[in-house]
């Protein structure tokens, strides 16, 4: 299928309008209406966090939603749930994450006995939902459009729009979380990130560009040592690749401040 022109347009339109915002509140903040502009609906939702595997509770959580609808008590419940929806076992045994409607799996009939539509969706209004996800190192994310149970169902269409406006999503929320944490450690020194004096040394060989291994020699440390300290830096830093957690090192203070440990003074 392709989109008519004047569809196309406005997921061009989209596109920019997603790299125009700065940092990560003004992106939350016009993401809504910005996806909603091009597949409508009465409900924009995004939820990210660290994925540890099957069975494992997820980690630092990110949830946006427009309007504001699931209440703590209903996140808990979708969050018990999602084992057994649809779209993650589709993805699980496909490996493909989206677009994804309901539709694809089952009838309205078929919805309304189903439990998370009875337990959750129906509180929120969601009679029709379309989703995609989006992996990020070892963050998962889904965008999803709904619309009440009266609406029309979304179509091929919206499935194309969301298909072509993910992968600028991706690329303006990491360009976003990137401004946002720069904008945030300008001459900060690096203990004030909250870490300990060895990420501190580790932080300042990772902005030099060096490797986990040439890091463990020039400390003196276990490589896997390295590599949990590299993990940590990430954390605390926001974002997902070391990469990205340079660029904010190096934007905030002195890379001289913390001194390198001599090389061969002992594993840690």
């Amino acid at each position: 299928m392709r989109l008519p022109a004047r569809d196309f347009a406005m997921v061009q339109d989209a596109m920019l309008a997603l790299h125009e915002r700065r940092d990560v509140e003004a992106l939350r903040a016009a993401a809504p209406a910005i996806f909603l502009g091009v597949v409508p609906g009465d409900r924009f939702a995004w939820g990210e966090g660290d994925f540890g595997g099957p069975g494992q509770a997820w980690r630092r959580v990110v949830f946006w939603e427009s309007p504001a609808r699931m209440t703590p008590a209903l996140q808990e419940r979708l969050g018990a749930m999602m084992g057994g929806h649809p779209f993650n076992v589709h993805g699980l045994q496909t490996g493909h994450w989206g677009p994804l409607m309901l539709s694809d799996f089952m009838t309205r009939r078929e919805l309304m006995a189903w439990p998370i539509y009875r337990e959750v969706y129906r509180h929120i209004g969601v009679g029709h939902l379309i989703s995609c996800g989006l992996f990020r190192g070892k963050r998962v994310g889904t965008i999803s459009i709904s619309r009440p149970l009266r609406a029309r169902p979304f179509a091929e269409r919206d499935r194309l729009a969301l298909r072509l406006l993910m992968p600028h999503f991706e690329h303006a929320l990491r360009d976003a979380e990137l401004r946002t944490a720069m904008q945030g450690t300008r001459q900060r020194p690096l203990p004030a990130f909250g870490f300990t004096p060895r990420e501190v040394e580790v932080a300042v060989w990772l902005a030099r560009g060096r490797t986990n291994p040439e890091i463990a020699t020039i400390l003196g440390m276990r490589p896997r040592t390295v590599e949990k300290h590299v993990e940590n830096i990430l954390g605390k830093l926001g974002v997902e690749n070391r990469t990205a957690a340079a660029i904010v090192i190096a934007g905030s203070a002195s890379l001289n401040e913390a001194p390198p440990s001599p090389a061969g003074s002992g594993p840690s």
